[in-house]
Order: structure tokens, then sequence, then C-alpha cells
């Protein structure tokens, strides 16, 4: 059984994704903050770190991305929709945000194709690894669910004789 979700549950999934996009940023202002400072709105303060203007902009994402989850993979709007439709929809939609987001703060330069060919390529890396660690905890979660079904019924059983 599902637990149920509660406003505390997607401010949790909130700065869940913020932090991680943050360490990621973070891990690429060290590694090209001095190289990207002249390229992107990102990286103005080369290695030295993050702007706060960057890093609420990333926490309006990540509530975007959010709300998005909700949209999405509840019930309380849409009824029927395939997992593989639900799962499309969003990322179109992600990206959508993302590509808005990249126009108006400035984060590359959007007539630049290298720029764009490494933010799908960041973002793929992002997702597959994203759809890795959400499998392996449905798994976990599944094997963790049989296990007590088949000890339930191993009581039931030994409760009956």
């Amino acid at each position: 059984m599902e637990e149920k979700k509660t406003i505390f549950s997607y401010i949790g999934q909130a700065f869940t994704i913020f932090g991680i996009t943050t360490l990621i940023l973070c891990i690429l202002s060290l590694l090209f903050g001095e190289d990207g400072k002249d390229i992107s709105s990102l990286f103005q303060l080369g290695t030295n770190g993050l702007t706060l203007k960057t890093l609420f902009e990333f926490l309006g994402v990540s509530i975007a991305i959010t709300l998005l989850r909700f949209l999405f993979f509840t019930d309380v709007i849409i009824k029927r929709m395939s997992i593989l439709l639900r799962t499309a929809s969003m990322i179109i939609c992600v990206i959508g945000i993302l590509a808005v987001c990249i126009w108006l703060f400035k984060w590359f330069p959007v007539d630049n194709i290298l720029a764009w060919l490494m933010f799908f390529i960041s973002f793929g890396i992002c997702f597959a690894v994203s759809l890795a660690v959400t499998s392996i905890k449905e798994r976990i979660e599944n094997k963790n669910l049989n296990d007590a079904l088949l000890r339930l019924k191993e009581n039931y059983k030994n409760e009956s004789n």
C-alpha cells in the first residue's frame, strides 16, 4: 500500500531535487567555472561558487519539477494515462521548462549548438541515473512487500493449524 503524501512529502522532493542539482552545479563550477564564467550566467563567479540568483533559479525549477511529478504521477488530476505516456509527457514538460529558463536566465547562449548538445547529454545522464535509482528502489520495496506477504501467509497458516 502506498503511503499518503502530504505537503511535506512534496517539499522534501523539491529540496531533494534542489540539493542534487546544486551538488552537480558545484562540481561543474569547480571543474569548468573559470572557462564558463564568460559564457554562462551559471558560472559567473568562476570556481568561487554559485550566485544566490542561480540558486533561487534552480530552487524554482526544482519546485516546478515537483509540481509536474504531482500532476503526472498522481491520479488527482489525470485519471487515466499509462505510466509510459505520463513519463514521456513529464520529460517533455521538464525540457520545456528548462529551455525557457535557459533563455530567460541566460544559463548559456541559446544559439550555441555545442551548449545544447551538452545540455541534452547532461539531461539524458541525469534521467538515466534517476530512472536506475527509482527502479532499484521499486525492486527493493517489492521484495520487502513480497517477503512480508510470505511471512503473513506463514503466520496465518501456523495459526490455522
